[in-house]
């Protein structure tokens, strides 16, 4: 059995991970954002619906995609992360949501996330985002929802 731990707010590598991913994209700090991640890292999407990315591999294509999101959207609110760690495996559990909107639409993105979070030396090296595609479909991000059947 593995160890692993529910943790409270501190200064712990993961919450020093989250804190700079949350508070990074809310002040609009976004190349420090973007040093959160080593130059290989990747960040998948599961969920994500058709026309939508599922993977980005390497720093270049996790900026472009930024740079494609903020275009689509407003964040305006992060929760506290609740996050449970394995340190044995360099690995945390991130759940949190957002509150935010559309600026293609003007409609409500409020988003619950669980995000599988593997880190190497404070870095994170992939990054894996169960997030709920009605969220994105019903705030229409894309434009015109029926252009995403």
């Amino acid at each position: 059995m593995t160890q692993s731990q529910q943790l409270e707010a501190g200064d712990s590598i993961p919450h020093r991970i989250m804190h700079g991913f949350t508070k990074l994209l809310l002040d609009g700090k976004l190349e420090q954002w973007l040093e959160l991640y080593t130059s290989e890292a990747i960040f998948e999407f599961p969920y994500a619906p058709a026309g939508y990315p599922q993977k980005l591999e390497g720093k270049a294509a996790i900026t472009n995609h930024l740079h494609n999101l903020l275009g689509m959207i407003e964040i305006q609110q992060f929760s506290e992360p609740v996050i449970l760690a394995d340190s044995t495996k360099q690995q945390f559990v991130a759940e949190f949501t957002c509150k935010g909107r559309s600026l293609v639409t003007g409609q409500p993105y409020n988003q619950t996330y669980i995000s599988v979070v593997s880190h190497s030396n404070g870095k994170i090296t992939h990054y894996k985002d169960y997030w709920n595609p009605m969220v994105v479909l019903e705030s229409d991000l894309g434009g015109n929802k029926h252009d995403q059947r």
